[in-house]
């Protein structure tokens, strides 16, 4: 059942949002005692006069007649204060569980690669003749079988499946153009006849080679890419631009050979050290420690701020300092947390898809393994998440808000109607909420 004031409270905040006049005096609420402010129901109101005949007009003057258009400070009891303030300073602490930390994850590994979301067509269409190249994968013993179920081999297999869906996905279907040209008949036959040359070859070393070739043919040659090009070479500059014919020629041999070596040094490689590099988890773990060290920048400016206030009061305080070693701690968490556990998932995601085998190859296996390192991340990023938090406490700046709003009437309200949208607020919470709101309701 929803209390009397929580459900008041949600249909005064259903009525007027985020409006700078809900719980001042221009806007009727439980805050003001429901007395409006308004300039268009005051006696200079040209039709107002035509209503004080009206048998009700005591009732009139009690609702319609204008409030001084400020908040008085009323005398609110501190221990009502306290425990509203502290029910929303617990309740409003941002939480999240392990299944959505997974869930965000996942996500993020889709956003990682935008082609299935700006193409879903496109990426659907692929998969039957991807499929098609990859059917020997079924047959027990075959190379393709040999390559996903060992767990030395899997992230090739799953590299090079992923790898052709491009090529397919880039080749069917319709494109703008904007990044990357729609592939020719004769640029998509040329990469077919690599790969399938490759797979009947029975070699590790061609399969490599293949997913080399594949990789750099990617290029970026679509309009946007072309115009910079273009002025580019207005300036003196050589563009970088090149089809696929130019990534392929012996001309750009360097560049093939390169990938080839990137890729040998993965393979066979399973452990936790290799499994760091490989999912790229130390520059994954420093860029979430600086999305922390930056949603942090401001209770740190605003901690330092505090600091200089209360020295000027003449009162000691290092808010300022407590604050950013909080948000190091935390940043520094997150990286480790990140880098371990997109390292386990890489580790996690080749043994387990060759030990499944085919039953989830190799489509809906390449699926999975792209998203396990980034599953673990997430799951790491939480689970140091918790440990941190734990180890700092919450965040000073946190605290140093919540007290600033307790200090003025503007602050006070704003506080209550802050703490009136949280969901199961206690019944002794309730009962302080309404005694605020009943001397503010006195004092309007």
């Amino acid at each position: 059942m929803v209390s009397p004031i929580q459900s008041l409270s949600n249909m005064e905040y259903a009525l007027y949002g985020n409006s700078p006049n809900f719980g001042s005096t221009a806007a009727p609420s439980m805050i003001n005692g429901y007395y409006t402010a308004s300039p268009y129901l005051t006696n200079s109101y040209p039709y107002y006069n035509a209503y004080n005949s009206y048998p009700y007009s005591n009732y009139q003057q009690d609702i319609f007649t204008p409030q001084q258009n400020t908040v008085q400070t009323p005398q609110i009891a501190q221990s009502d204060l306290d425990k509203v303030a502290d029910f929303y300073n617990k309740a409003s602490q941002p939480s999240e569980s392990l299944v959505s930390a997974a869930i965000g994850g996942a996500a993020f590994g889709l956003i990682n690669n935008p082609r299935l979301i700006v193409h879903p067509i496109n990426s659907i269409g692929a998969l039957k003749n991807t499929e098609k190249m990859f059917a020997s994968i079924k047959t027990p013993e075959s190379f393709l079988n040999q390559l996903w179920t060992n767990p030395e081999t899997n992230d090739l297999a799953r590299e090079l499946y992923f790898r052709w869906h491009k090529v397919e996905a880039r080749h069917h279907g319709w494109k703008i153009g904007a990044f990357r040209k729609k592939y020719s008949e004769a640029d998509y036959e040329e990469l077919k006849k690599i790969v399938n040359k490759a797979i009947e070859s029975g070699k590790q070393e061609n399969i490599v080679e293949a997913v080399a070739k594949l990789k750099t043919a990617y290029t970026n040659d679509g309009f946007i890419a072309r115009g910079f090009g273009k002025v580019k070479e207005f300036f003196g500059g050589a563009p970088k631009v090149r089809t696929v014919t130019d990534a392929l020629a012996t001309t750009n041999k360097k560049a093939i050979e390169a990938e080839i070596a990137g890729l040998e040094k993965t393979i066979g490689k399973v452990g936790f050290k290799e499994a760091l590099k490989r999912g790229g988890g130390v520059k994954g773990g420093l860029f979430f420690m600086g999305i922390e060290l930056l949603m942090g920048l401001g209770k740190i400016i605003e901690c330092f701020k505090q600091d200089k206030e209360n020295k000027q009061k003449g009162v000691s305080t290092n808010y300022g300092a407590k604050q950013l070693g909080q948000t190091l701690v935390k940043g520094a968490g997150s990286a480790v947390g990140w880098a371990a556990g997109e390292a386990l998932g890489v580790m996690a995601s080749a043994k387990i898809c060759a030990a499944i085998g085919t039953a989830i190859a190799p489509g809906v296996g390449t699926a999975i393994g792209g998203v396990l390192g980034l599953i673990g991340g997430s799951i790491g990023c939480w689970a140091t998440g918790k440990l941190t938090k734990w180890l700092v406490g919450q965040d000073v700046g946190e605290k140093v808000k919540i007290a600033k709003m307790k200090e003025t009437p503007e602050g006070q309200i704003q506080l209550l109607q802050l703490t009136a949208q949280q969901k199961k607020i206690p019944l002794d919470v309730q009962q302080s909420m309404q005694n605020i709101a009943a001397q503010y309701a006195s004092a309007a």
